[in-house]
């Protein structure tokens, strides 16, 4: 309703404008209008206002096409030189001195023209949107089995690492027959889980390095660390304390001794000399090698 409405007052607009013209031009040249006069030029106003109607209607459809071909991502050159004509017709006809009938012709077979050009054009976006489609399908197919390869693979990944802990723990040492013995000065021994004696100098730990097919029989180092009453580890560089790797983290070791395995169950011995006395309370010992605890044992002390 509001498209007739604003065509109605474009068509009202231009035979006021070509009425007043050509009235006003024929009084001050004859200053009387004949009847055939009157007659052909109502024809005339009848004939321009049809023709500004059609350029108008051409023109928004020239405008639509406009649209539709950038939005198929074609070439819109043509029709934007064909639409700058028109508004130059248009421009002239509102002045009343053009005959736009050959025109309005030639541009209504354009856009028959370009109508068949863009259905073409159409038809070319719709196959590589099939096609790209199909393409993303296939990508997407692709990635889904990759996907499951790496999923197999991690699976895979994820057995032999868990085979590789177990076989890994199952050739761990293990330290039997775990023997604390507190050494005094005097070179007094006691032994026992829970050796009691007024003053300990020096502790000696013995074990038995059990024998085992998965280990294999080469240098190792075996880690002792002594856990006073307060929770802490004994620990002095200078009678060859140190840190090792334990579950990913440093573990702080009281002294640590390197021995050939021989995987026959063999006898090791660590002796460990403080300079400082130990203080009264219970002591504990705990024996590591590869990463691994193998054995732990405790003394006390009065």
């Amino acid at each position: 309703m509001e498209r007739k409405s604003n065509t109605g007052l474009v068509v009202g607009l231009i035979l006021m404008t070509i009425l007043a013209a050509v009235f006003g031009y024929l009084y001050y040249k004859e200053h009387n209008i004949t009847q055939k006069q009157e007659t052909d030029l109502t024809a005339r106003v009848q004939e321009l206002a049809s023709s500004e109607i059609k350029l108008d209607s051409i023109s928004k459809q020239l405008d639509a096409r406009i649209l539709e071909v950038q939005n198929l991502g074609g070439d819109v050159a043509e029709l934007q030189k064909v639409k700058a004509s028109l508004e130059n017709d248009r421009a002239a006809l509102r002045k009343g001195n053009a005959n736009m009938g050959r025109k309005i012709k030639e541009y209504e077979e354009f856009l028959t023209k370009k109508d068949t050009e863009i259905a073409q054009l159409r038809e070319e976006n719709q196959q590589l949107i099939s096609q790209n489609e199909g393409l993303t399908q296939e990508k997407t197919e692709l990635q889904t089995s990759r996907q499951a390869v790496r999923d197999s693979l991690t699976g895979v990944q994820a057995q032999n690492t868990e085979l590789e802990s177990k076989v890994t723990m199952a050739a761990a040492l293990r330290a039997r027959n775990v023997k604390v013995y507190a050494v005094s000065s005097k070179g007094k021994v006691r032994e026992g889980e829970n050796v009691k004696s007024k003053r300990v100098d020096k502790v000696r730990v013995d074990f038995i390095l059990e024998k085992n097919p998965l280990t294999a029989a080469d240098d190792k180092t075996v880690y002792l660390r002594i856990i006073d009453p307060s929770g802490a580890t004994i620990s002095d560089t200078k009678t060859g304390s140190g840190v090792f790797q334990y579950n990913g983290q440093e573990q702080g070791y009281t002294i640590s001794k390197d021995i050939t395995y021989s995987n026959n169950n063999q006898d090791v011995s660590i002796m460990y000399d403080r300079d400082a006395p130990f203080t009264s309370g219970k002591y504990t010992i705990e024996l590591y090698a590869e990463g691994f605890s193998i054995g732990e044992g405790s003394f006390s002390v009065k």
